[in-house]
């Protein structure tokens, strides 16, 4: 004889449900979808079909459906898509006004509308479902903003050097967060400014060709920290909060002697280093100041373009000082490093026989950790994309969408996983690659509710049972 469920007995259920464990995906992937002028990646957007459109255009149409398949395939419960060009409720721009909680920007409705919900995939590699995130953000970026100063010094103030962050126009290079999960929070960090970072290397540089000299007192007094933003998205998981650190630092290259770009890489990545240690000289564009509280917990992701042994990036001994831009975070107490992602594909990339250069024959770090598939000439495969949790949260895994080539005879069409990475220069869909130079990278994080509501259920328990003894 079936008995149903009592209320006490449900009530039980429900509660002890509450107080499980969940494990969450997060993950990054600078997915190339930046165009090469405005308003190009919203018509793209619109079209998923690429009806009446040039084979250019419908390359590039065929580029997002590949990101789109590959998100599905990494299956993310929150998502952060790096190079995605910024617009203003479908105008494409960008200002220094924070956009607020909630705020979408077209593009990314229209990505996960037209593509993120829509299957992809074919009969030889499988079909894939639609992925939906109920709750997006999307901030606004210093890329393409006009600063008003030659910051590249060659005499012209003009082009996306000169640019708060290098854009070609506003906007581009943007980012934007997709989440399963609520979003409950959000500071944004576009307007801080560089010179307000104790012992930064802008106007403590420690090296001989020092950016003082370079840049003049009023572009020192102006310039801004951020190539991008840096964004805390805080995401509700469990009944806490999870602060999802969001950020893409300039590449640590397209500079001179003086190394600007380096520099910035490693200050942009040092302050997250200070946001969670607390540090109090933080400001946000919301008016606010500090950095994390003790305890919180967070995870950092982007693509950071700093390798921790190989590549451009500031590291070194400097006037009796070792820097390292990457491992201000892989060294870091507060950061849980225990797992690296990797992919077979990293290795197979290494030694493919599209390689023009041998670059990567040079490299210390292990190619099946590497995140990014650049010129094998310079600087080679690099591990550049992170996820990387707090140290309270455990890690359960962690990997790359990279697959190996299964056949280097064959031409990248036989429809296989390996198609939407193809290899460098291979498959001119766009930008030389079917999806993008840069991999996804994600990280499956435990998130244990906190001591609280153990004692809470717990209460609750006995309360119940309080009653149904009375009852009996």
């Amino acid at each position: 004889m079936k008995h149903a469920l009592t209320p006490i007995a449900l009530a039980l259920l429900v509660m002890a449900g509450a107080a499980q464990a969940e494990t969450v995906r997060f993950a990054t992937f600078n997915a190339s979808l930046n165009r090469d002028a405005a308003g190009q990646l919203l018509s793209d957007l619109a079209n998923p079909g690429a009806i009446g459109v040039t084979t250019t255009v419908a390359n590039r149409i065929q580029q997002a459906r590949n990101v789109a398949e590959i998100a599905q395939r990494v299956q993310a419960d929150v998502l952060l898509v790096n190079e995605f060009d910024f617009d203003l409720n479908g105008t494409p721009t960008a200002s220094s006004v924070p956009m607020g909680l909630g705020y979408s920007s077209e593009g990314a409705r229209l990505f996960q509308q037209n593509f993120l919900s829509v299957g992809q995939g074919n009969a030889v590699r499988g079909l894939t479902s639609g992925i939906d995130y109920a709750f997006r953000y999307t901030p606004n970026t210093n890329t393409g903003l006009a600063s008003g100063f030659d910051l590249n010094n060659n005499g012209v103030i003009a082009g996306g050097d000169d640019a708060f962050g290098f854009g070609n126009f506003g906007g581009q290079f943007g980012f934007t967060i997709y989440s399963k999960y609520e979003i409950v929070g959000v500071r944004s960090f576009q307007t801080f400014l560089w010179k307000d970072m104790p012992g930064n290397l802008l106007t403590n540089d420690p090296t001989a060709s020092n950016l003082a000299d370079f840049y003049s007192p009023a572009e020192i007094d102006a310039l801004r920290l951020s190539s991008k933003n840096h964004v805390d998205v805080t995401v509700r998981i469990n009944g806490q909060d999870v602060h999802f650190l969001t950020a893409h630092p300039t590449p640590p290259t397209f500079d001179g002697a003086e190394d600007r770009n380096g520099k910035r890489n490693h200050d942009e990545i040092r302050f997250w280093a200070d946001y969670i240690a607390g540090a109090g000289y933080i400001y946000d564009d919301q008016g606010n100041t500090g950095g994390l509280a003790a305890g919180a917990k967070f995870v950092i992701a982007g693509d950071y373009n700093a390798d921790p042994l190989d590549g451009d990036s500031f590291k070194g001994t400097v006037a009796g000082t070792q820097y390292n831009a990457i491992g201000q975070l892989l060294d870091n107490p507060l950061v849980n490093t225990s797992v690296t992602p990797s992919a077979p594909g990293g290795v197979d990339a290494a030694t493919h026989p599209s390689n023009n250069g041998s670059a990567n024959q040079s490299h210390i770090g292990d190619p099946a950790q590497d995140t990014a598939d650049f010129s094998d000439s310079a600087p080679g495969n690099l591990r550049v994309d992170y996820v990387l949790p707090s140290a309270n949260l455990q890690i359960e895994g962690a990997g790359i969408f990279w697959p190996a080539d299964p056949d280097r005879s064959a031409p990248n069409t036989t429809g296989d996983e390996y198609d939407l990475v193809g290899n460098f220069r291979d498959q001119n869909l766009y930008a030389n690659y079917p999806s993008s130079d840069h991999k996804a990278v994600w990280v499956d994080v435990t998130v244990v509710p906190e001591p609280e509501t153990y004692a809470m259920l717990l209460a609750g328990l006995g309360l119940i049972a309080g009653v149904a003894r009375r009852r009996k």
